[in-house]
């Protein structure tokens, strides 16, 4: 296997990777053995007929199918090894060339974790003594007010460079909940937006915009966190999630909830 990096740009990764004639013949194989167990042919027990008559039988969609996912398997597991990448999202098959003599010829882009420059971050949240003063003279802030303002400020001081595949998946997660949400009225997602008064190109623009912003805040509070050291104990996240019926199976997601609300609550003493 052959992997190649052409280009980094905008936070992604785009390679080439070639197999040879050799490992797709390989591959197959590995296929072949692991599919034939579920394969039933006429006079023999399911995944008792020998491999040259079971291998006959099987699916040749299914069969592809499996190929390529191993094949994608191993080129993504093999290219993160390679160059150590750490990725933010879901690696993306751009293209793949089966019908070449000499093997596959496959391009992949992955998105990488961006890095966050943090160094005179808490300076955006300095006041000067004039504007001090001139706070004790308006309507204080609610916390919410305040906490938005906070997310403004790390949105507009702090550059974060979001692949957009990372987006892009993001978006049509959105897009899906849309149509589920228009689902439940008894309507199309063409009839929703008509009543909205919107097209889906509008909405797309919106929830990409949202995504983008949303992905970026939260890489930015967990950049803080880390420098800041803020964390939440096995203990403290077990004790809340047994107060909020939380099951075991949510405790990770729980505890990031937690860890994102200590840091804000950080970013609050700071203003």
């Amino acid at each position: 296997m052959e992997i190649k990096i052409n280009e980094i740009k905008d936070n992604t990764a785009h390679l080439d990777v070639v197999l040879s004639e050799t490992e797709v013949l390989a591959e197959k194989e590995h296929a072949v053995d692991e599919l034939i167990s579920s394969v039933t042919v006429k006079g023999f027990r399911q995944g008792k007929a020998p491999k040259s008559i079971a291998a006959d039988h099987i699916d040749p969609d299914k069969l592809s199918n499996h190929i390529l996912s191993h094949v994608l398997n191993n080129v993504v597991s093999q290219a993160i090894k390679d160059n150590n990448f750490k990725l933010l999202g879901k690696p993306v098959l751009e293209n793949i060339d089966s019908k070449n003599k000499e093997g596959w010829i496959i391009k992949l882009s992955f998105p990488l974790y961006p890095e966050i420059n943090l160094k005179t971050y808490k300076k955006l949240f300095t006041k000067k003594t004039d504007e001090k003063n001139k706070s004790k003279n308006t309507k204080p802030e609610s916390n919410e007010e305040k906490i938005d303002k906070i997310y403004q400020i790390l949105l507009k001081n702090i550059k974060v460079e979001i692949p957009q595949s990372v987006v892009e998946e993001e978006t049509n997660y959105s897009i899906e909940r849309l149509e589920a949400q228009a689902k439940s009225l008894n309507l199309t997602l063409e009839n929703y937006l008509k009543a909205v008064k919107k097209t889906l190109e509008e909405v797309k623009s919106e929830y990409s915009k949202k995504a983008a912003e949303s992905i970026k805040l939260d890489l930015i509070l967990l950049e803080i966190a880390k420098t800041e050291k803020i964390d939440t104990t096995k203990e403290e996240v077990q004790e809340i999630a047994k107060a909020g019926g939380v099951p075991d199976s949510q405790l990770k997601q729980l505890k990031t909830v937690i860890d994102r609300r200590k840091t804000i609550e950080y970013l609050l003493k700071l203003c």
